[in-house]
């Protein structure tokens, strides 16, 4: 269990309380973007980072560097960071961490973490910026703890053992991808396996669904799922006339109700979804992040992998013997019955 935070170091929950003001900070990443060119001519790299004192993904964080090398280098969800004199500001109604030029970091890749606190001395393997010192004991076991604290099976790493004998702390550890495409099926993978209807915030999972709806932006592509099951906390698609959150059946194609879960695909999945993906197939989503929306409705995002950036976690079905296909045709043939008596309904009380 996270103890408290080290010496010298806020509380994420806190920073609300020390905007305009440089603080040193400790989390785990919970989300992550690649490094990319900024609007003038610096390199940025953004990412969300928490501790035990957040209940939700914690503050982002914005850091500029004029070289790309100079950025922290997170390498996935289930790193820890530390950032010290981090400027916190306001953006928007959020609290935000945005680096200053003496903004020092300290990266330990998820890789290099135990599951167990060492019983010894410990020596983490991190990566360090230019003037960052050496971590402290403290401030390593603190990292154990904030690693350990999240779901290390949605990391994609094998966690590390430690050495007592290391000293070296600066060597940048080997990361363990897993390996790219899905078996053959779609077997091998059930315990991540979820239905729509069980989706939470905060849940990594796999999900296999019919496309109702592809919609790109800028770069990013929208797509509406369904597995014909339905979850109360998924955005109401409803015909006729509604609240302000319904939407109208001639603009709507897929089922109704709390059924479809828009999924927002980054890069290469985006890509690839724009050039392979077309509406009513069925596709298998590898590790889905579900989050909260602006609106306060279940979505779901594919980032890109930091470790195997060149991998896309979405595969077409073309077996309906699947097991799991066969379930979501038999759940949409009971659906459309039931949409068919709804809908002979709704024309009587409109006739």
């Amino acid at each position: 269990m996270y103890s408290k935070s080290p010496q010298g170091f806020v509380p994420i929950s806190s920073l609300s309380s020390h905007v305009n003001q440089e603080v040193n900070v400790i989390g785990v990443v919970t989300d992550f973007l690649p490094a990319a060119r900024s609007k003038g001519s610096d390199w940025t790299c953004n990412f969300r980072m928490a501790d035990e004192t957040t209940y939700d993904d914690g503050v982002k964080i914005r850091y500029f560097r004029p070289m790309e090398m100079e950025l922290p280098q997170v390498q996935g969800n289930g790193d820890v960071v530390i950032l010290q004199k981090v400027k916190i500001s306001q953006w928007s109604g959020m609290t935000v961490g945005i680096s200053s030029k003496n903004t020092l970091w300290t990266v330990w890749p998820a890789t290099s973490i135990p599951e167990k606190m060492p019983a010894g001395r410990i020596n983490l393997k991190c990566i360090k910026g230019k003037g960052s010192s050496a971590p402290t004991e403290e401030q390593m076991r603190s990292a154990i703890e904030l690693c350990n604290s999240r779901d290390r099976t949605v990391f994609n790493t094998s966690p590390a053992t430690i050495d007592p004998s290391s000293t070296d702390q600066t060597q940048t550890p080997v990361a363990t991808p897993s390996a790219a495409g899905i078996p053959s099926g779609i077997t091998g993978r059930r315990d991540k396996f979820a239905l729509v209807k069980d989706v939470q915030d905060r849940m990594f999972c796999d999900l296999v669904g019919q496309v109702v709806k592809i919609y790109p932006s800028n770069g990013i592509v929208e797509l509406y799922i369904t597995d014909y099951t339905s979850n109360s906390l998924l955005f109401n698609y409803a015909w006729g006339h509604g609240d302000e959150e319904t939407s109208t059946l001639p603009k709507w194609r897929g089922p109704l109700g709390k059924h479809t879960l828009t999924v927002s695909l980054f890069p290469p999945h985006s890509y690839y979804a724009q050039g392979n993906v077309e509406e009513d197939q069925y596709v298998f989503l590898r590790n889905t992040r579900i989050k909260y929306s602006q609106d306060s409705k279940l979505e779901g995002s594919l980032h890109t992998d930091r470790r195997n950036p060149d991998r896309v976690d979405i595969t077409i079905i073309k077996d309906t013997n699947d097991d799991r296909v066969k379930d979501l045709l038999r759940r949409k043939l009971e659906y459309a019955k039931q949409f068919s008596k709804q809908k002979d309904a709704f024309v009587s009380m409109n006739e």
